[in-house]
Formats: C-alpha cells, structure tokens, sequence
C-alpha cells in the first residue's frame, strides 16, 4: 500500500477547479431556462433573440423576436413572456387595432367577420385604399355594407393584389423614399375624369409608382402606351406577375 501525500495547494487548486465547474453547469442551466426559442404565448411564437444593436430600448434587457397568429411580428423583452412582471404579452398589438378599428370605422363589423382574415394588416390596407377612393370618410359604406364586404373579400383573395402586396412587403425596406413605389395602389381602370365608377368592376390594385404613371389613362391606354414605348419597369404588374409565376 502507498501513500499519497497531496499538498495543500493541490487540494486548494481541485477546490477552485469544483467551484468554477459548478458555477459553469448553474450558468448553463440558467441560460437554457432562458431560451425561449418557439415558446409560445398566447398568439405569440418566439423565433429568435434579437441581437443586442437591434433591440427597442436597452431598459429590458434581452428581447426576443415574436410572430403572432395574425401574421405580425412584434421585438417582446423576456419578462412579458415569461410571467415575471405585472404583464404578460400576447399578441403583436392586433387585438387592441382591432378593437380600434371598430370603434372608429363607420363600417359595420363583427368580431367574427375580422377573425376570417388572418392577415389583418392585409386587410386594413385594403379597408384604407377603399375608404380613400369612396371620399367622405366611407360613409358611402356605412349605408352600403355588403358591397364593402364584397370588394374586400375579393380583393384580399385576389392573385393580382396579392402578388402586389408580397412585392411591397419584400420591398419596404429598400424603398426609403418619399413615396412607397411598392405599395398597393387602388386604382380606377377607367378614371373618374373619363366616367368611371367606384364599383368592383372598375376597380384593381397596382404598385404607387405604376399608379402614378397612370394618370388619367385607361387601363387600355396605359397598356397601349407601355408597349408603344417599349416602356417597362419591375414595379409595373405585368412584370410583378410573371415573376410571381416564375416566368
């Protein structure tokens, strides 16, 4: 049998060498407790952390990317999705816009009639563009409801609109100018100069830029000149739709 003498400085250096191991599981244990990815709450999903350069504030320490069930994404600090303030997050905000929305529209609707789209921003961006064109801040549609629910049904499901509506979504950040280019447009196909009128039939969405190249000109017209002029544009529908068809 041997003796093994260990000195004090050796037992010493294994009991830091134990501390620090320790404090490294604690810390590890803390950080994954921590780690919210696809929790979710209420209507919110977390996707990821977001970077410390790109949170809102720096009161709230970490921040975490969230998609709601409407489609909106929302930066949501850690305490409001983990029960440890007087506040727990759960949604982007589209409830408290859509009870807004209702309060102030002259539209008659019901919470029922809101929920069948998803997508709510969608929606009102439709709402808005109608509400716009109608004049007299839609009071038209306030005696008229079924035909405003009519055009926004069709239009929130319509290719055209929609292929316009993804392009902007996938330009909003590269168009910082005074004018949006990409957003959808309402537009008359024949204008109101020229005897058009604020029914279905004569309505479609288009890109701002194309709207405004428009002008006056009928949707023929238009048509006719851009081919005329060999006058083309990615902003224009025609080219938003073939690449939407992979064309």
């Amino acid at each position: 049998m041997r003796l093994i003498i260990v000195g004090q400085s050796s037992i010493m250096n294994f009991v830091r060498f134990s501390i620090i191991i320790e404090n490294l599981r604690r810390l590890y244990k803390l950080a994954k407790a921590y780690d919210l990815t696809n929790k979710v709450v209420g209507k919110l999903r977390v996707i990821s952390k977001v970077p410390i350069n790109e949170r809102p504030t720096q009161t709230h320490g970490n921040y975490w990317l969230c998609v709601c069930e409407c489609g909106g994404t929302c930066k949501v600090p850690t305490t409001y999705l983990t029960g440890n303030s007087n506040y727990t997050q759960t949604s982007c905000g589209c409830d408290r816009k859509k009870k807004a929305f209702q309060a102030t529209s002259y539209v008659d609707v019901s919470d029922e009639y809101l929920n069948q789209y998803e997508d709510f921003e969608k929606f009102l961006l439709i709402h808005k563009a109608l509400i716009r064109t109608s004049g007299n801040d839609g009071q038209y549609y306030k005696n008229n409801n079924n035909e405003y629910k009519q055009i926004i049904d069709y239009f929130y499901h319509d290719e055209q609109f929609n292929a316009v509506y993804d392009f902007w979504l996938s330009h909003q950040l590269v168009d910082e100018t005074f004018y949006d280019w990409a957003k959808p447009s309402l537009d008359h196909i024949t204008p109101s100069s020229k005897g058009g009128t604020n029914t279905l039939n004569n309505f479609q969405f288009l890109t701002t830029f194309e709207n405004l190249a428009k002008r006056d000109m009928t949707m023929a017209e238009w048509n006719e000149f851009k081919q005329k002029t060999n006058t083309q544009s990615d902003y224009f529908v025609e080219s938003i739709m073939k690449v939407r068809e992979g064309q």
